[in-house]
This record gives structure tokens, sequence and C-alpha cells, in this order.
């Protein structure tokens, strides 16, 4: 793996954590999302655990959902 694919896998990491962290600040369930979205419930787990390459569409979608600025997504705590 190199080290872009390293730095890429972490920044997925953290946009993960930071989604879950706004879903949860606005008292959403994962379920409540994914239905706002037409998404499953599986494919939000995937998200917020970095485990899919997200999409500048689900993106906009998400932020559209929890109604916050897309900016606010990438908003990471070290």
């Amino acid at each position: 793996m190199s080290i872009t694919d390293e730095i890429l896998i972490a920044y997925q990491k953290k946009l993960g954590q930071r989604i879950k962290e706004v879903r949860e600040g606005k008292e959403l369930s994962q379920l409540d999302v994914a239905s706002i979205c037409d998404y499953d419930k599986t494919t939000i787990s995937r998200i917020e655990n970095g485990r899919t390459n997200i999409t500048l569409k689900t993106l906009v979608t998400l932020a559209l959902a929890m109604e916050v600025d897309i900016s606010q997504l990438f908003e990471f705590k070290d």
C-alpha cells in the first residue's frame, strides 16, 4: 500500500467519524438518515466506519439530510 493510499484511508475514516458526530449531534439515528437519503442503513454504517469511498453526491445528500452545510462535515478534530 502506498503512502497516498494510507492517507486516503485515514481521511476516509476521519470523514466517517465526523459524519457520525454530526448525525448524533442532530439526534438522528442511522436509520433516520438512511430513510431521508433513500439509502440502506448498512450504507450509512459503512460510511461512518470508513469502509466505503464517499462521492460528492453522497456528501451533499448526507449534509442536506442532516440540515448542515457540507463544510461542517470536514471540521475534523485531531
